[in-house]
């Protein structure tokens, strides 16, 4: 009931938006291109952000219902190599620095699909919540005998109370800085359901002011 109702309200908001410009455009079309162009593009943007919302919601209910079938040989480095460059597009206008190590003989067993829902997912928030200018660190490297993948951000970080639930469904620590970035509030709910599908374990770490790192342990039976 709880997530039919949390749904509901995130396509709400868009969907009024949309329905308001239309009605308003049916029954008096602006007079100058100005005022056209923004609403187009305000229609445009709610459009997005149902598009990913429902796009985040098949993905969880994929992972929810699909077998786990995880015998592809993963090459992390380079999907890492991809969503850095990515990020970077996403970022530009923000002149952040986005650094990537990784060991590219470091390889996994699992779902080239799911591995990139759960790392993109992670480095696309790291690019989303920091500041101008900041710095954000991927690392991709074996420790003792687990794989370990991790974001690194100087952004302004979460606060304790709200670590234990971010990986809930529509949970958001700032809901208003939440929606003005993008988010549909099912990203690390995606990224807890993809790790769990390959056996690993994520950590987070941050301070308010400091900055946040998630990171995925994935354990030796998935190193390939």
């Amino acid at each position: 009931t709880n997530f039919v109702s949390n749904v509901s309200h995130e396509m709400r908001s868009p969907l009024t938006v949309l329905t308001g410009y239309l009605e308003m455009f049916s029954d008096n079309a602006p007079k100058d291109e100005n005022s056209f162009k923004l609403g187009i593009n305000n229609m445009y943007q709610q459009a997005m952000r149902m598009q990913r919302l429902v796009t985040d919601l098949l993905a969880l209910s994929k992972m929810e219902t699909a077998p786990i079938e995880h015998k592809q040989k993963v090459d992390v480095a380079t999907l890492l190599l991809t969503l850095k460059e990515n990020a970077e597009v996403l970022g530009k206008e923000k002149h952040q620095t986005i650094t990537l190590e990784s060991d590219k003989k470091l390889k996994l067993r699992g779902n080239i699909d799911e591995l990139h829902s759960l790392f993109a997912n992670l480095i696309n928030n790291a690019v989303r919540y920091t500041q101008e200018n900041g710095n954000i660190k991927i690392k991709w490297k074996k420790k003792g005998d687990e794989a370990v993948f991790s974001v690194k951000d100087d952004g302004p970080g979460i606060a304790a109370q709200h670590i234990p639930h971010l990986t809930e469904r529509f949970y958001r620590a700032d809901i208003d800085r939440s929606r003005e970035s993008g988010g549909t509030g099912l990203g690390l709910a995606i990224v807890k359901y993809a790790i769990e599908r390959h056996d690993g374990r994520l950590a987070i770490s941050s301070s308010l002011d400091k900055g946040s790192t998630f990171s995925c342990y994935f354990p030796a039976q998935r190193i390939s």
